[in-house]
């Protein structure tokens, strides 16, 4: 972190860092596996800031947690990562889809946030859906000739007509 941050690293934590920053990172990254623990680094790179990230969302990071607002784009083009879908998996899809804008942006930061929990305290993410679940196209039919259009409109004014009677 300190190549990566430099002297905004250093201010922080000190050159080698110790004692209680060191103790308070390395709790925090207990359980982080080298792989992980690249993830979050690349996450970092990937993000640009200038200053390091608190030890909690580097453990975020590592563990591929998106932000809120990857989330939130996320929904808006109906795709689905595991994270994705472990946010959906607490919202209740009904409610989401009839309500008023403030109230589905509630539910979703609400749902995003038990699901970063979820997932900050060891819980696994979804795994992949095994396939697509296929829809049937609804058969439009064809439409009706003039003569048959003519016909039926005929008979509806005729029905109409004799109930004003």
């Amino acid at each position: 972190m300190g190549s990566m941050y430099g002297s905004a690293w250093v201010s922080q934590y000190g050159p080698a860092p110790d004692g209680v920053s060191a103790d308070t990172w390395a709790t925090v990254l207990a359980g982080i596996t080298p792989a992980q623990l690249a993830h979050g680094l690349r996450e970092a790179v990937a993000l640009g800031r200038d200053f390091p990230p608190s030890a909690p969302r580097f453990r975020g990071m590592c563990l591929g947690i998106p932000s809120f607002a990857q989330v939130q784009r996320e929904f808006l083009k109906a795709m689905r990562t595991s994270f994705g879908r472990l946010v959906w998996s607490n919202i209740d899809g009904y409610c989401f889809r009839t309500a008023d804008q403030r109230t589905a942006d509630s539910m979703l930061r609400d749902a995003y946030e038990l699901a970063k929990d979820h997932v900050m305290r060891g819980g696994e993410l979804p795994p992949e859906p095994v396939a697509a679940i296929a829809t049937a196209k609804q058969d439009t039919g064809a439409l009706a000739s003039a003569e048959t259009a003519r016909k039926n409109l005929d008979a509806l004014a005729t029905l109409f007509a004799a109930e004003d009677v």
